[in-house]
């Protein structure tokens, strides 16, 4: 997996008690990064939920809450250890502020959970879960982490000695007129193909 610069303040969050809720817009690499957060942790008793799977969401849309406990430990979640749960796409699933609040006052479990539409968990959960949340949101590439995409090498600026080298100019200009033209989408920054770059950039305009 290629390193985002979240990634560090996530993984902090993590010895937290508080939900962490990763948002941004689609194709950013929310999923990725939650998927590799998961990966990192050292205990077994985690584990994974896609709501974009339809019995996945009918789990979470369920109306007894013991349920859900439930079908965590049918995959192997022991409830008396403290569990880690990730969920995906949680705006799929519009009771989930319910279920989360009652399985975080009733249990011991670190959720870390992903929506594409910031607006809707920034205002849905801003009264329902107050105090039980915090809020990361991840943003297509910068300028670095795209260089760090494409395998170019690079020492940051030193603005503050005002250092300006020509020939590390015309090296990386190329890579900044690529960044400029098709953006910090990962999956487009690593296609190799400027058609396939273009289809995605506009599927992905698109979707908006």
């Amino acid at each position: 997996m290629y390193p985002r610069k979240l990634y560090d303040s996530l993984k902090e969050h993590l010895s937290t008690r508080q939900i962490t809720v990763l948002t941004g817009m689609r194709q950013t690499g929310k999923t990725t990064l939650v998927k590799r957060l998961l990966a990192d942790i050292p205990s077994e008793n985690k584990a994974y939920f896609d709501l974009e799977r339809l019995d996945n969401r009918e789990l979470f849309s369920e109306k007894n809450y013991d349920a859900v406990m439930y079908a965590f430990k049918q995959r192997g979640i022991d409830p008396d250890k403290k569990a880690y749960i990730a969920i995906d796409e949680i705006q799929l699933a519009h009771n989930i502020p319910s279920v989360l609040k009652y399985l975080y006052d009733t249990y011991n479990i670190k959720f870390i959970v992903t929506g594409s539409s910031s607006f809707y968990l920034k205002n849905l959960f801003s009264e329902s879960l107050a105090g039980r949340k915090k809020v990361f949101e991840l943003f297509p590439l910068d300028f670095g982490e795209f260089l760090v995409f494409k395998g170019a090498h690079f020492i940051k600026a030193d603005f503050i000695n005002k250092k300006f080298h020509q020939a590390e100019y015309e090296r990386l200009k190329g890579f900044y007129e690529e960044f400029v033209e098709y953006g910090g989408f990962p999956e487009v920054v690593l296609s190799a193909r400027v058609a396939e770059k273009r289809d995605m950039a506009i599927d992905i305009v698109s979707s908006f």
